[in-house]
């Protein structure tokens, strides 16, 4: 997922089960012709059902978790998903 706004990007990291910003490895990955067909522009209701899919019911963060990822990530906060509840 790509904020145009914040100038950041998030994906998920299966690594370590979580969502992480890590604009640089997105941008590598969609600026790469070759995986031109490996992704899609898609809406907000689209990519949470990805999103299900691909993290085994971890949801997509919601617009104020998004923020916070974001936030964190540009004052060299962890990358990781900050604990929301």
């Amino acid at each position: 997922m790509m904020s145009s706004d914040a100038g950041k990007a998030l994906l998920w990291d299966h690594r370590v089960g979580d969502w992480v910003v890590d604009t640089d490895l997105v941008l590598r990955f969609i600026n790469n012709l070759g995986n031109i067909d490996r992704f899609e522009t898609v809406d907000r209701a689209q990519a949470e059902s990805v999103a299900d899919v691909v993290t085994g019911g971890r949801a997509l963060p919601d617009e104020h978790g998004l923020r916070a990822l974001f936030a964190a990530h540009s004052h060299g906060g962890p990358q990781a998903s900050p604990d929301l509840d």
